[in-house]
């Protein structure tokens, strides 16, 4: 029985050397490669950078309109569904009835819609400018449908006369560059994410904070815009000029921000100044100049001698 027993913890022995082996030998080698890692950083060089402050606004749409009426009782079809551009004396819709088919002419150069939102006479400047309650919705037109009965005097849809500017008017939680712009009477805007902002005129402007309320002139004022009071922009600032770095390579510390710049065989803190921008870059505005060497990674990384070949 002793001589089981003594087998038994030889064999115990013999596997926790083995095991202790094992794992003093995978111990040296993570400190091995984490003296690697302090030692031969990845680095990264600061590269010239162009950067557009775009928030996105919702605004509603303001212009003048009146609803055209049927002058006849009948059945009622139209050229087309469609938001478009009319001429003065064009037919808008045609009326049959029991003395045959009726136009409906443009009184006026406009876009005509053949729908209405039950916000026509109700939505304008003065109802939504002086007070601070959140901006509407704008409601849902809705079309006619063709073949559809109209009797005298009922509405076949509305015209937008032309020329004349669409107005907005919306909300926004600006940074200093829009502030900047908007108290010089104009703001960037642009009605998608591509193409380039245009300049646009601020009619009123009331700043509540970093909160402001504004009243513009649109430079734009297409037919399909019509089927909504509302519209989604993006409000842009003027373009600065400065580098990029990995976000990954700024930390902060003692309450500076900075990267761990390379000089040579030597890293070292480097205080720069910026903001964090799309796609994980950081937008440098100074501290840096063009092809500064910084490590990737500062948060694992540490100021002192490096070898980078």
């Amino acid at each position: 029985m002793s001589q089981k027993l003594a087998w038994v913890l030889k064999r115990f022995f013999y596997f926790a050397i083995i095991l202790a082996v094992a794992a003093g030998t995978v111990k040296v080698y993570f400190l091995w490669w984490e003296h690697q890692r302090l030692l031969n950083p990845e680095v990264i060089s600061a590269v010239p950078y162009t950067h557009t402050e775009r928030i996105p606004v919702r605004g509603i749409l303001i212009w003048r309109e009146t609803v055209v009426p049927s002058k006849w009782s009948g059945r009622v079809t139209y050229p087309s569904l469609e938001p478009r551009r009319v001429r003065k004396g064009e037919t808008l819709a045609v009326v049959e009835t029991s003395k045959g088919k009726m136009a409906v002419r443009a009184e006026d150069v406009g876009y005509f819609l053949p729908a209405l939102d039950g916000a026509e006479g109700k939505w304008a400047y003065k109802d939504f400018w002086n007070d601070l309650s959140p901006l509407p919705r704008s409601p849902l037109p809705e079309f006619f449908p063709q073949g559809g009965t109209v009797e005298k005097g009922q509405a076949v849809g509305k015209l937008i006369p032309q020329p004349q500017d669409l107005r907005c008017i919306l909300y926004a939680d600006v940074a200093p560059s829009h502030e900047r712009d908007i108290r010089r009477g104009f703001i960037r805007l642009k009605r998608e994410d591509l193409g380039w902002a245009q300049k646009v005129d601020v009619r009123v402007s009331r700043f509540h904070g970093r909160t402001v309320k504004l009243y513009v002139t649109l430079p734009f004022f297409p037919a399909d815009i019509i089927r909504s009071r509302e519209l989604d922009l993006l409000l842009e600032s003027e373009e600065k000029t400065g580098l990029s770095v990995p976000e990954t390579a700024v930390i902060h510390r003692e309450g500076r921000q900075g990267v761990l710049q390379v000089e040579g065989n030597m890293v070292r803190f480097q205080e720069i100044r910026g903001m964090p921008v799309e796609q994980g870059r950081f937008f440098v505005t100074s501290g840096l100049t063009p092809g500064n060497l910084v490590v990737r990674s500062a948060q694992n990384a540490r100021e002192g001698k490096i070898q980078l070949w």
